[in-house]
């Protein structure tokens, strides 16, 4: 699994993105299978990823920046956008895969808040 830490970020800057207490509350991870999965999450979410690479931050391998706000779906839509996942990616569905999704889901609120919709591939 590649974990994908999405951070809800006023800063860019290396000395914010590693400091992990700084970025505790501002931050979400979502666990998949491979880039692709995250390009198509990211196009059910309404966005996509601009080829930016953030240096220097620390136990990352890739980082990137959301090019614009992630969409927010209502409870009744929300199935709706899970049941798309699952068809699109054909990962399995159970309670981590939904509670995953849907605490991404409610992180966009504050995701959509921020100066900066930075995207972390951890090096784990």
């Amino acid at each position: 699994m590649i974990h994908f830490s999405f951070v809800a970020s006023d800063s860019i800057k290396p000395e914010f993105l590693n400091d992990l207490e700084a970025r505790v509350g501002l931050q979400e991870t979502v666990a998949l299978e491979s880039f692709d999965e995250l390009v198509i999450l990211l196009k059910l979410f309404g966005t996509c990823i601009k080829s930016v690479d953030l240096p220097d931050i620390d136990d990352v391998e890739n980082s990137w920046v959301l090019s614009q706000r992630i969409r927010h779906f209502e409870d009744s839509e929300f199935d709706i956008f899970y049941q798309e996942w699952l068809k699109q990616t054909g990962r399995d569905n159970n309670m981590d895969e939904y509670g995953q999704l849907l605490h991404l889901n409610s992180f966009g609120v504050t995701l959509n808040q921020a100066n900066h919709k930075v995207v972390l591939q951890e090096a784990i």
